[in-house]
């Protein structure tokens, strides 16, 4: 069991997915007996440990009723994305649902932060899920391609566009397990991926699902988009186009972190999207008893 001093005890699982991958989560559960949990999917390699802290938002949805579990996907950790398959985070999310339903969490708003948004939209629009009782993107992208759209200048763009269409020849010829890296995805931080996975996760919309807008008109459950005014990263255009893309949700909302980053940094940034985090689904999903 893990503690944090502002949150509930954290309780760290195992879980395996239908393909035998081990998987692992924590799971934060309030003081009452409850039906209610927020399932929150991580960004990039699809990991919850770092500089990400949590417990704020245990402790607020705690307050309100709601369990939080936060799940590390099949590609956690700092090379986990080298040969990655966007379809395979189905079955990822699809086991972190089966394992909140096995604790008796029948009653799930999914959340996904940065690439997480992506994912989480991907598996609603596969399952239909009806334990799955709204979305949340929370610092989302568009897509990998559409963000860096945003915040690539002229040659930025030019020159990923050639990484592209190297990758795609290295497919064609058979070859698209051969790595690649990209230098400077983001500000002194290159990608090792191989030339497929380039393709898959970080091509244009045309070739990639790896979207939250392509398949925001699916969406027919509420929704709402939580974004930092001071992201550096998802800039907050990527909040905006999401939002407007929800045309079909019955309830959609878009609520500003003010100062907010990319990341749940501890203090005030982690306590702001605690608050709205908590605050939208008290709101909108009062929590059920258990």
């Amino acid at each position: 069991m893990l503690k944090d001093s502002s949150a509930p005890r954290a309780e760290f699982l195992l879980f395996d997915t239908d393909d035998k991958i081990t998987l692992n989560a924590l799971l934060y559960l309030p003081e009452r007996l409850t039906k209610s949990v927020v399932i929150y999917v991580p960004g990039m390699t699809g990991g919850f440990s770092g500089i990400h802290d949590y417990g704020p938002m245990a402790a607020r949805l705690g307050e309100i009723g709601y369990a939080l579990l936060v799940t590390n996907l099949r590609t956690a950790g700092l090379h986990g994305m080298l040969f990655a398959r966007f379809e395979d985070y189905v079955a990822d999310i699809k086991a972190t649902v089966a394992l909140a339903k096995s604790r008796g969490l029948s009653e799930i708003a999914l959340f996904g932060t940065s690439l997480g948004g992506p994912r989480i939209i991907n598996y609603w629009r596969k399952t239909k899920d009806a334990a799955i009782m709204a979305l949340g993107f929370v610092a989302s992208i568009k897509s990998p391609y559409l963000e860096a759209q945003i915040r690539f200048d002229t040659a930025k763009k030019a020159d990923f566009d050639a990484h592209l269409a190297k990758c795609r020849a290295l497919i064609k010829e058979g070859r698209g397990r051969e790595m690649l890296t990209y230098r400077d995805w983001f500000p002194g931080r290159d990608m090792d991926l191989a030339a497929h996975v380039y393709v898959d996760i970080f091509g244009t919309i045309e070739e990639s699902d790896a979207s939250t807008v392509k398949f925001g008109h699916e969406v027919t459950i509420p929704a709402v988009v939580i974004h930092g005014t001071a992201d550096d990263i998802a800039l907050p255009p990527n909040g905006e186009a999401i939002y407007e893309s929800l045309k079909n949700a019955p309830k959609r909302d878009l609520i500003w972190v003010e100062g907010g980053n990319h990341f749940l940094l501890r203090g005030p940034i982690a306590e702001g999207y605690a608050k709205a985090v908590a605050g939208w689904v008290g709101k909108n999903l009062p929590a059920q008893a258990g």
